[in-house]
């Protein structure tokens, strides 16, 4: 009896662990100003590594805990994508999510754009998180896969 309730106890945390997190949006609902934000938010970001450029986004409204993250460490992220990456061959509109958990409060959209690099033949997008109240940017990710398994990205190749 033990066995089995300590096998349904698994099966059931499995199970539960294992539910997707996102929702895809239908083409058709997709918001084309979201779109463009993110889009323009990753040329943005590129040109100022590119250019050696550390400076604030004046252009852009980030989320002030993206921020905490991301300007300690902005440099080193800049140097560490222009090496490894180098320059965006192509970038075009691949698909875009919602997180469930953020449907009813604050509703999170997860944009991916397909991405070709000038160094890099295994990365393949790049992802913005951007809330959908005022395009609020929450953060960035360039990874080989498309991150749907958690909503804060993990420690892979970021920008």
């Amino acid at each position: 009896m033990k066995k089995i309730i300590l096998l349904a106890a698994i099966s059931s945390s499995v199970f539960a662990l294992s539910q997707k997190n996102y929702t895809k949006i239908s083409s058709s609902k997709v918001s084309a100003e979201r779109v463009n934000v993110s889009k323009n938010f990753i040329n943005a970001y590129y040109k100022k590594c590119e250019n050696k450029d550390y400076s604030g986004f004046s252009n852009f409204i980030l989320d002030k805990r993206f921020e905490r993250r991301f300007y300690p460490e902005f440099q080193k992220s800049c140097e560490e994508s222009v090496r490894d990456y180098g320059k965006i061959i192509s970038q075009k509109f691949n698909s875009a999510y919602i997180y469930d958990y953020t449907k009813k409060t604050d509703p999170v959209e997860l944009i991916i754009f397909e991405a070709n690099f000038e160094n890099s033949k295994d990365v393949q997008f790049i992802s913005i998180w951007i809330y959908r109240d005022q395009n609020v940017i929450y953060g960035i990710l360039v990874s080989k896969e498309k991150p749907l398994g958690k909503f804060k990205p993990k420690k892979e190749p970021t920008l």
